[in-house]
């Protein structure tokens, strides 16, 4: 339901048809890692928005620029979509394999630093720039986990039946209530725990809209407390609420 509500049927086409990897999550604007580390000899593929590099022995090459430019037909959708826009270029930097991806930055595949997105070939992406996109809002807001999760997982749903998934999870006795979510890390269930975010952060923008989400992103607060002052409830309210609107949707799929 989400896709059906906020995407453009081309952009999922293309990006399907592409395979373009993923983002994780998105953290403050620090450069930790240096690429050249490791990408001597790496070729590169540009556009408006992107510039993605390849290892010399990648066994996709020959696709490397219309998977550019695929990234780019994404982002000016998503761009539009969401009414923001990443004001540099995002490096995206494609391992041949998870373990390669961590032998060179110390870290599985997928996540990002600024606007330098790590992946391994064959990843999906909306998700990717849908997180590149809002992290531009303000690079050094918080930005906290279950949001980035959530909004990467709503984006990159192949379902297209986010609330069936999460409502099939309550009648299935997975359900975890918010006030667990919201510390991800203590999170056992992850495959609950990623269709649950994707449920929430859809239900949070398909019923308030862009700007409170604009205004979570941004928040300093902890996590419970920016959901109680945006969207004035307690977390028990909004869950609440939440469970209602996702029963619905997925009575509608």
């Amino acid at each position: 339901m989400f896709k059906q509500h906020f995407f453009q049927r081309h952009w999922r086409h293309a990006v399907v048809a592409m395979v373009i990897p993923a983002l994780l999550a998105c953290g403050k604007r620090r450069q930790e890692i240096d690429p050249s580390t490791f990408s001597a000899g790496w070729v590169s593929e540009d556009t408006e928005h992107f510039k993605v590099f390849d290892p010399p022995q990648s066994p996709r090459r020959a696709q490397l620029k219309a998977f550019a430019e695929s990234c780019e037909e994404a982002y000016k959708d998503l761009s539009k979509l969401l009414s923001l826009s990443v004001p540099e270029k995002i490096a995206i930097y494609r391992f041949i394999t998870n373990q390669d991806c961590e032998a060179a930055t110390g870290h599985a595949a997928v996540f990002v630093e600024g606007y330098r997105i790590y992946t391994r070939i064959g990843s999906p992406v909306g998700g990717a720039i849908a997180v590149a996109a809002f992290t531009s809002v303000d690079p050094e807001a918080p930005s906290f986990e279950l949001i980035r999760d959530g909004l990467r997982e709503a984006f990159d749903n192949e379902s297209n039946n986010i609330h069936g998934e999460a409502a099939r999870l309550r009648s299935g006795g997975r359900w975890l209530p918010l006030s667990a979510i919201v510390n991800p890390a203590s999170v056992s269930d992850r495959e609950a725990y990623r269709l649950e975010s994707a449920s929430f952060v859809a239900y949070l923008i398909q019923t308030q809209g862009m700007d409170r989400f604009k205004m979570l992103w941004r928040s300093v607060l902890d996590l419970p407390s920016s959901l109680e002052k945006i969207y004035g409830g307690t977390l028990q309210e909004i869950e609440d609420d939440w469970v209602s609107h996702l029963e619905r949707e997925a009575k509608r799929t």
